[in-house]
């Protein structure tokens, strides 16, 4: 019985997200403005990477870019490779893994993951795949695993952070958080330091643990429930939060965007910040979208912003990546939009097609990114020169 009411949970929480990123349901996505002397977006591949899901609010299934190849998987689990630069696909493999959460890794070995909990290590090889162990781990997983020398960490949506031997697949440790009576369908990727292993839960605490043992070095919490209804009190750390120079930066649903140190977890600054999705960095500004679908940079050394793009209001904005001198993100009509990162004026907008994008896009190079639609579409764009 409690795992029914906790799945009818998860369910109604995922419908209530997706058909609204803010608690007015009723509020139309913005009308999209001409842009002014746009620049010019040319497609150059597209290729079908297999099966969507009918539950597109569930598809995290992220491409991963790695020795020039681009890695998919589908909800069959059905797994791809295809040359970067021209889209040929140089095979196919069914892995029997459905998956809600894409493939990881690098180009020499990748992890996959299903959405029963099994994960699995994979050599990569010129014609496919060889796999090297399979195991099953207790609870649902979707978000992308960690491979990082000899160790993989993946997060499952029943509060455990697990840690496998890269070797064998056996649990070196685990921990497990508790789960509110209400979350959001995702989960953030554990991150990865030397020295330790970062997790971001649903009830919107950031534990670091040592990575030999999995003791606790330090714990925060980013954001404190408040409301009534257990709509209100969602405060889930889902968005991928990121490390740079020492400082973590993370983000929770309906709470705070923060400045951590990694070494102790010391908070450097804090704002008023709710969105679901995954930060992007550079050298000075964080860039992340918020749950009304504005775009936001961030000084990353205050917390105070550069700017605001709103012109996409309720769109259902993507998280935004950095290729080259430009953010590019997409929305729930299967426009790409590419924005100008010193300013967030919009300066260019590409429609492939007209279905919706969920996952962030990937960086190709300075001029060319990397798209999947919610029906497992792939896409190449490239912006002109400016």
């Amino acid at each position: 019985m409690i795992k029914a009411l906790r799945f009818f949970g998860l369910l109604v929480a995922a419908l209530w997200l997706a058909a609204c990123s803010t608690p007015d349901n009723s509020r139309p996505p913005a009308e999209l403005k001409p842009i002014d002397s746009p620049l010019a977006v040319r497609q150059l591949w597209t290729r079908d990477t297999g099966e969507g899901t009918q539950l597109r609010f569930l598809n995290r299934l992220q491409p991963l870019l790695a020795g020039g190849r681009v890695f998919t998987v589908d909800t069959d689990g059905q797994l791809q490779a295809f040359d970067a630069a021209t889209g040929r696909r140089l095979w196919r493999q069914d892995t029997g893994l459905p998956a809600l959460a894409g493939p990881a890794g690098n180009a020499e070995r990748l992890l996959l993951t299903s959405r029963e909990g099994d994960v699995a290590l994979f050599r990569v090889t010129p014609k496919g795949l060889d796999e090297t162990w399979r195991v099953r781990v207790a609870g649902e997983i979707r978000s992308p695993a960690v491979l990082d020398g000899e160790q993989v960490f993946l997060r499952s949506v029943d509060g455990k952070l697990h840690v496998l031997d890269a070797a064998n697949g056996n649990t070196l440790w685990n921990v497990s958080r508790r789960v509110p009576p209400l979350s959001l369908t995702g989960t953030s990727s554990p991150l990865v330091t030397p020295e330790r292993v970062i997790g971001g839960f649903d009830n919107g605490k950031l534990v670091a643990y040592n990575r030999a043992d999995g003791s606790v070095d330090w714990e925060l919490t980013v954001s404190v429930p408040s409301g009534r209804s257990e709509i209100e009190r969602l405060v889930d750390l889902d968005g991928q939060f990121v490390l740079r120079d020492g400082v973590i930066y993370v983000s929770a649903y309906q709470g705070d965007l923060t400045a951590v140190t990694e070494a102790s977890g010391q908070v450097l600054w804090t704002r008023k910040f709710s969105s679901y999705q995954a930060i992007e960095i550079d050298d000075e500004a964080l860039y992340l979208t918020d749950d009304n679908s504005h775009l936001w940079a961030i000084d990353r050394r205050s917390g105070s912003a550069f700017w605001k793009q709103d012109e996409l209001d309720a769109r259902k904005l993507t998280a935004p990546r950095l290729v080259g001198d430009y953010l590019v993100a997409a929305d729930l009509d299967g426009y790409v939009h590419w924005f100008d990162k010193r300013d967030g004026r919009i300066v260019a907008r590409a429609q492939p097609d007209v279905k919706r994008y969920l996952v962030q896009p990937l960086a190709l190079n300075e001029r060319t990114a990397l798209l999947l639609d919610a029906t497992a579409e792939l896409y190449a764009l490239q912006i002109a020169p400016q």
